[in-house]
């Protein structure tokens, strides 16, 4: 097989519309031409899409290792794109140091990459490095080596981080602003379907071996992890999904930031630890991340005690009114990358913003017992 067959294969096999498909194409020329570089891209990219990045990461090392080996011109010209993989690989298995070191390096033998640079920027923003991520993008734009619509975008987005910050606007207003909008589109679905007689946030409930009637937990889940469904017909049982996408939206005024998420920080007096804000703070589920000083199995426990009890407490009402407002799923607190960050992400449902003050003072009660670095409301990286 010439080479200019098996990048034509591999080129079609990138643009199907199932990434499935695309995978299971590239994996067969892979058979046939294992040593293809840019086959390996393609499928790390496919790989990426699939939401696998590990397998994915596997794939770019290969195609790193046979491109250092080779060290000629073709090598030379496809390096740059499987780095940017290696960093969106890295971004996708919680290592934001390795995915710096990525766009770094594409940076010293490319400088002004746009790819890269715009890659690095957004980075720390979203690791809580504001003042390094505007340095970068200031950069970025003035050597102007982007297209016009990505310069403008680009431009947007740091004109917009630059108001907030003389503005003054505290972080909690994003947290206001996704909880809002959702509340607002949940109420929309929940008036329009109770016309047909179904119901909102129900719990899902059996009977214990006492006969009692107990909100079930699904198996394996932590013990406090209850769950309740956004809408339901007590006809059938058949339950309804509000939205099948965490809810993105922007805060009025700044709405560039809705794009990526940038941490913010809570002011420092408020709190004995640093407590960061993301730009994309979904409320129907928001990622509750706490790093701790010193990670143990006793640190992990205390923690899940205390996110547990908070979710208990929202899944009842304690954020709420009589008839609506409450929590409706938790999943299990996983590490991210190994390090000492535990993450819990949090469906509120229709709660109230007291939530988060709630869960802040809970917070700040077991740093007195559990030394707290970080925590991070909705999406980025806790800082280092």
């Amino acid at each position: 097989m010439i080479d200019d067959e098996v990048a034509a294969k591999a080129l079609r096999a990138l643009r199907a519309e199932d990434p499935h498909q695309s995978r299971a194409a590239l994996e067969r020329i892979l058979e046939e031409a294992p040593d293809r570089m840019d086959v390996l891209h393609a499928l790390a990219v496919t790989l990426l899409r699939l939401g696998e990045p590990e397998q994915a990461m596997r794939r770019i090392h290969q195609a790193e290792r046979i491109a250092r080996e080779r060290a000629d011109d073709s090598a030379t010209a496809i390096m740059g794109q499987i780095v940017l993989a290696r960093a969106a690989a890295c971004e996708d298995l919680y290592d934001p140091a390795g995915a710096e070191a990525a766009y770094r390096e594409i940076l010293d033998h490319e400088p002004g990459n746009p790819a890269a640079a715009t890659g690095l920027a957004y980075l720390l923003f979203a690791w809580g490095r504001g003042p390094e991520g505007e340095e970068v993008l200031s950069a970025y734009l003035d050597d102007a080596l982007d297209e016009p619509d990505a310069l403008a975008g680009n431009r947007a987005f740091l004109d917009a981080w630059r108001r907030l910050h003389e503005d003054d606007v505290h972080p909690r207003m994003f947290l206001e602003a996704h909880r809002g909008s959702y509340v607002e589109f949940f109420d929309h679905h929940a008036n329009r379907m109770a016309e047909k007689g179904w119901i909102a946030e129900a719990a899902r409930m059996h009977r214990d071996e006492f006969g009692e009637v107990v909100p079930t937990i699904p198996e394996g889940a932590r013990p406090y992890a209850a769950v309740r469904v956004d809408l339901v017909d007590p006809a059938t049982g058949q339950p309804g999904l509000v939205g099948d996408q965490p809810m993105i939206v922007a805060l009025a005024g700044y709405e560039p930031l809705a794009r990526a998420p940038a941490l913010v920080r809570w002011p420092e007096r408020d709190h004995p630890f640093p407590v960061w804000v993301s730009t994309q703070a979904p409320w129907d589920q928001l990622p509750v991340q706490v790093a701790v000083d010193t990670p143990s199995v006793d640190a992990a426990e205390r923690l899940d005690a205390t996110i547990g009890d908070w979710y208990q407490a929202g899944f009842h009402g304690s954020f709420g009114t009589a008839d609506r407002g409450r929590f409706h799923f938790i999943g299990d607190p996983e590490a991210p990358g190994g390090g000492d960050t535990i993450v819990w992400n949090v469906d509120c449902g229709r709660a109230e913003l007291s939530a988060i003050s709630d869960l802040l003072k809970r917070l700040v009660v077991l740093h007195e017992r559990v030394g707290l670095r970080q925590v991070v409301l909705g999406r980025g990286y806790v800082p280092a």
